[in-house]
């Protein structure tokens, strides 16, 4: 019955290099420009509704990463654009993901620091802005207008980039994450072809794996891969069983519980104990890819594509990766959106939102530009701004039918939008439609993102800490991380029996877990009162 086998490999290769998906891809080559405090004199806001920001010329310095499938280029349409609408002249250096840290670190430790940096995460921010080499943008938020409104209405949000010391040194990004949606996805095609439903409960997800199985021998029904060592696959699916588990540094396996008000540490749960006896079942049972816990990118595609497995978690958008892919060779193949099964009854259909990513602009306190600096970010929050860096000049590069609806021109997918120009592109947006980038989805695609976001568990907290919290963190919330990894994995390949749970739990919380939580508390604490402030 086994039809569909090894078909569309070298496709699928083709296709990783133009899928695009993933804001954190990183390793490439860079391109450079001299960073420094720019040269231009002091600028006026223009009062001018038809003009630029700015009655003059204004250059900024700018360093920013630069992902390897879109590196930075000189000549995009939107380096135009914002020159045309702001009068700023960025001179920009680009320095590939993959040395970024490298270069920031150098960067710092020169002290000749451009006037902003778009940073991706938020510990170089923690560790840099409470030593004053950022600007607190609260201390400026009544000159920005626009991005007071939209800090008024997204505090929430915004506490996520708070530091320990209360202050605000990165501008919170919004929008573009949403890239990094993930979801369960199944091959519907085989699915039709047995007569099969999409699983609903605990119950049934494993019935149709063993129709899976039966009808496939050979086959794997269930493939993950590995995210950052294999553990993020558990994290996503953690609330479905009525648990958590936080793989973030932050959070160290610690997440917070909107019902209690308490924040929990979800591997040692019960919940999380009989999420992991399940995985072991299906494991032992050959329904599950034997080497999830390590097989990366490439592999997994291929089991996917070779038809030798048929359930996954992945990003929302590998649907159209697989789709446009596979459908050259095999027609009928179709990757679609599967609502998160209800493992635990008690909580039903949930997922955990994955699309977290803390990035965004600071503003250097050496800066020579500070007044035009905090204007021309404060523009990218506005109305005009946030269009125009999504979709750019009216009618220029998209259509819109009656409706409103907007089709590009000439892109068909979001790698081709942002190579051609330098849309959601790291240091060129701050507020984000991402209304620009679902419009190169497939119909199935754009209506798995709307369907996903209806099960999204509220956004965990991040947390910032102090020094003295930080030891903690980096000290036991470390062993902690390590030595979970470590039995989690035993636990779900056999390697250790379920009978030991109570021991495992008494040997985590030996390692200092209750320390590790009242640092998390008195974190939360704080964030409370800013909130409340």
């Amino acid at each position: 019955m086994k039809k569909h086998l090894h078909k569309g490999i070298a496709l699928l290769c083709s296709a990783a290099i133009a899928a695009g998906m993933l804001v954190g891809c990183s390793s490439g080559s860079s391109s450079a420009a001299a960073p420094g405090s720019s040269s231009s004199a002091s600028a006026s806001v223009s009062n001018s509704e038809s003009g630029p920001l700015f009655s003059e010329p204004v250059t900024l310095s700018m360093l920013t990463p630069s992902h390897a499938s879109w590196p930075f280029q000189e000549d995009w349409y939107v380096v135009d654009l914002i020159k045309e609408y702001t009068n700023v002249d960025l001179k920009v250096t680009a320095v590939d993901t993959s040395g970024f840290d490298e270069k920031l670190n150098l960067t710092m430790a020169s002290g000749e620091l451009p006037d902003l940096m778009f940073l991706i995460g938020n510990k170089a921010v923690q560790q840099y802005g409470s030593q004053g080499a950022f600007v607190n943008i609260l201390d400026y938020i009544d000159q920005m207008p626009n991005f007071k409104a939209w800090y008024e209405k997204n505090t929430a949000h915004a506490l996520n980039y708070m530091s320990a010391d209360g202050g605000l040194y990165q501008f919170p990004q919004q929008g573009v994450t949403e890239t990094n949606r993930r979801g369960w996805l199944y091959r519907a095609d085989i699915f039709e072809e047995l007569g099969l439903e999409a699983p609903t409960t605990q119950d049934e997800f494993y019935d149709v794996l063993v129709k899976l199985k039966e009808a496939y021998p050979n086959s794997y029904p269930l493939a993950f891969r590995s995210f950052t060592g294999g553990m993020a696959q558990l994290n996503m699916l953690a609330p479905s069983w009525g648990t958590s588990f936080i793989d973030a540094d932050s959070n160290t396996y610690l997440g917070y519980d909107e019902d209690s008000g308490e924040w929990v540490f979800g591997p040692t749960s019960s919940e999380f104990k009989e999420m992991l006896e399940f995985y072991n079942k299906l494991y032992k049972e050959g329904l599950l890819l034997p080497n999830f816990l390590t097989i990366d990118t490439k592999g997994w595609q291929d089991v996917m594509a070779n038809s030798d497995s048929f359930i996954t978690i992945d990003y929302l958008s590998r649907i159209d990766f697989f789709n446009k892919a596979m459908r050259e060779s095999n027609p009928e193949f179709t990757m679609a959106y599967m609502v998160p099964p209800a493992f635990n009854e008690d909580v039903g259909n949930q997922f955990a939102y994955s699309a977290k990513v803390l990035l965004g602009f600071v503003v250097s306190s050496q800066t020579k530009h500070l007044d035009e600096a905090l204007a021309y970010i404060d523009w990218m929050y506005s109305d005009e701004g946030r269009e125009l860096l999504t979709w750019g000049r009216p009618g220029d590069l998209y259509t819109e039918d009656a409706a409103g609806n907007r089709t590009w021109k000439e892109f068909s997918t979001a790698a081709e939008m942002k190579q051609a120009t330098g849309f959601e592109v790291f240091g060129f947006y701050q507020r984000y439609d991402f209304n620009g980038e679902l419009s190169t989805f497939s119909p199935e695609c754009r209506s798995a993102t709307e369907e996903a976001r209806k099960y999204d568990l509220p956004q965990q907290p991040v947390l910032a800490f102090n020094d003295e919290e930080q030891s903690i963190v980096n000290t036991v919330g470390t062993n902690v991380k390590t030595f979970v990894d470590e039995q989690v994995s035993k636990f779900l390949l056999g390697e250790r029996s379920f009978n030991e749970w109570d021991s495992y739990v008494a040997e985590v919380e030996a390692l200092g877990l209750a320390d590790l939580k009242a640092v998390h508390e008195s974190s939360y604490a704080r964030v409370l009162a800013l909130q409340e402030g």
